[in-house]
């Protein structure tokens, strides 16, 4: 427990209030509230266990998150619609299927401008998790720094849940008690945190692997998403040299890498020798390795995915995955058809920003089938498919079955270039469609 070498509450009492959760709730949580919680492992699970009791006998509560850790009570009761309205700005696979149904939706916008956006408007409440004081007066917010300290500055009240098994986390997330307003103490040791099991690794992703693993230079940053492929490349990158981490997510592929000693940041233009992300996600692993480690820095989203910011950094490599692309290199990641799966998140972001690198480079890395066996690469996207990314920034796509650099090609030299790639299976009918539709 990362709580247990942390001095008490009892002895801060001068700068935070400690309060209990109904309390915090019944002062705060009014009709027409604006709210916003910490995502992902900083998310506050006191006040989402109990939300629909807090909202029962209000209106128009407006609640806005990202990528929430489960389907709790309140998501997923019908007769709080009018009186909740929870905005999420990435879909978790728990509430995917809610979205759309009275009480949860989707708000697509690219990483980046979530801070900038929630704040443009007042917030009544910013309700998130810390880790125990310091007995210097700081707490932590955890590994989320997408755009929590930018609200919790703009907020009207701040009110944080203590969770002794957060790690402490350098950098943006760590804040003064004087700007928080309100403490809950936790119940005993605290809640488990949310953990991503490391998918397994199978011979298709180490191939992918092995053919983005050619294409990063020594010295190179790099940008990892999650999945079997990012896993698989913390094997085929065992042999690079002083690699830096500028990334959107901080998984246990970076941090495997890093103790491997793989990743130093010596190279890096911008933070040299420090790992930055904007929130992290992974396994107990990766929270013991990021806690109070001064070599990993959480930055706000609005900094870390800015194309310019990003940019900025040499040989910036930024690895993606997808849902399907078309021949014309329109990339879908977020949905199928109309079926919204997660969010756009940094994807656009990072695969833009990282063709503003001396001597960058945008990855996109896909099987090139699903798990039914249909290909990937498509003459056209499902109807309603949602474009992450356009194919006027598409850089290079990569399967196990090769690698097609795509920027500056024209329509008929992309397609040809994508169906070498392409399932062998699928390429005889995507030459015959390209032609159809006179793409070559």
């Amino acid at each position: 427990m990362f709580g247990a070498r942390a001095p008490g509450l009892r002895g801060l009492l001068e700068m935070a209030k400690v309060i209990s959760l109904e309390d915090a709730a019944s002062t705060l949580i009014q009709s027409n509230s604006r709210i916003v919680t910490a995502m992902a492992v900083s998310e506050p699970r006191g006040f989402f266990s109990k939300l629909e009791s807090f909202v029962e006998d209000k209106e128009n509560v407006q609640v806005y998150c990202a990528n929430p850790n489960q389907a709790y009570n309140a998501f997923r009761q019908p007769d709080l619609q009018g009186k909740l309205y929870l905005n999420t700005m990435f879909l978790s696979h728990a509430v995917r299927s809610l979205h759309g149904h009275g009480v949860v939706y989707y708000s697509p916008h690219n990483l980046r401008s979530w801070g900038p956006l929630l704040c443009r408007r007042p917030v009544d409440v910013f309700w998130g998790t810390c880790s125990p004081p310091t007995d210097k007066g700081y707490v932590s917010l955890g590994p989320s720094a997408v755009y929590e300290p930018e609200v919790l500055l703009h907020a009207r009240k701040v009110v944080l849940e203590v969770n002794p098994k957060l790690p402490f986390c350098h950098g943006s997330t760590a804040m003064r008690l004087s700007d928080v307003d309100y403490l809950i103490e936790s119940q005993d040791e605290g809640w488990d945190l949310l953990t991503e099991r490391k998918r397994p690794v199978d011979d298709i992703d180490k191939k992918i692997a092995e053919n983005v693993a050619s294409l990063i230079p020594d010295g190179a940053t790099i940008q990892l998403g999650i999945g079997g492929i990012p896993n698989a490349l913390a094997t085929t990158l065992l042999n690079h040299r002083d690699l830096g981490v500028h990334t959107e997510m901080i998984n246990d592929a970076v941090v495997e890498l890093s103790k491997s000693g793989v990743v130093t940041g010596n190279c890096k233009s911008q933070w040299p020798r420090k790992m930055v992300g904007s929130f992290a996600l992974g396994t107990q692993d990766l929270y013991d390795f990021i806690h109070d480690n001064p070599g990993v820095i959480f930055k706000p989203g609005s900094q870390v995915n800015d194309p310019v910011i990003f940019g900025n950094n040499r040989s910036m490599i930024s690895i993606n995955t997808c849902v399907e692309i078309d021949l014309t290199g329109q990339v879908c990641s977020e949905s199928v058809g109309h079926r919204e799966l997660s969010g756009v998140g940094g994807a656009a972001d990072t695969h833009i920003g990282a063709q503003r690198s001396s001597g960058g480079r945008a990855i996109i890395a896909v099987r090139s089938q699903s798990k039914k066996g249909t290909s990937k690469i498509v003459h056209e996207l499902l109807p309603g498919a949602k474009v992450s990314i356009t194919r006027n920034d598409i850089d290079t796509v990569v399967t196990e079955y090769g690698i097609a650099e795509l920027k500056g090609l024209n329509t008929a030299e992309r397609c040809s270039s994508l169906i070498s790639i392409a399932h062998p299976s699928a390429r005889d009918e995507l030459m015959d469609l390209a032609r159809k539709y006179c793409y070559i």
